[in-house]
């Protein structure tokens, strides 16, 4: 018998971008209230770049650098208005917890989406390097 990666010594790589737009795709029904505002993600724009999970020396890792955007409509019950616009996440990565998400495209409820909706939105997206990991583990690592 041959033995191919003894004690899951060498690198086991595993591509994981597509199970990563189907993932980020959950946020398309996704909502959000918060005080008198509701925000719901009408759209994932765009789901770009690399994501991996791989096996090393027994251990599994994860990596990743994505550029995320989402549409999103954000209403104040205080006003009733209504306003469309864009959150992006230009570098979501596996070693950085404190990345940056601007908006775009709303006038009147540009605070609003900052402090209520974007905080939220980073919450669930913290959330996806551990699912990832949970996921994808069993796939790179050969039982011994």
């Amino acid at each position: 018998m041959v033995v191919l990666n003894p004690n899951n010594w060498h690198w086991v790589d595993r591509n994981t971008i597509e199970w990563t737009k189907e993932y980020m795709n959950r946020f398309n029904t996704w909502e959000v209230e918060d005080e008198g505002k509701r925000f719901q993600v009408t759209s994932v724009s765009s789901v770009q770049g690399d994501s991996n999970v791989s096996q090393r020396k027994g251990k599994v890792i994860c990596y990743f650098d994505l550029a995320l955007i989402f549409g999103v409509r954000a209403v104040n019950s205080g006003d009733d208005e209504e306003e469309t616009g864009t959150v992006s996440v230009n570098e979501f990565a596996h070693d950085e917890i404190d990345f940056e998400i601007t908006c775009s495209g709303f006038t009147k409820h540009t605070d609003i989406v900052k402090n209520s909706f974007v905080p939220k939105l980073r919450e669930e997206l913290l959330k996806y390097q551990d699912a990832l990991i949970k996921e994808h583990s069993n796939s790179v690592q050969h039982a011994i």
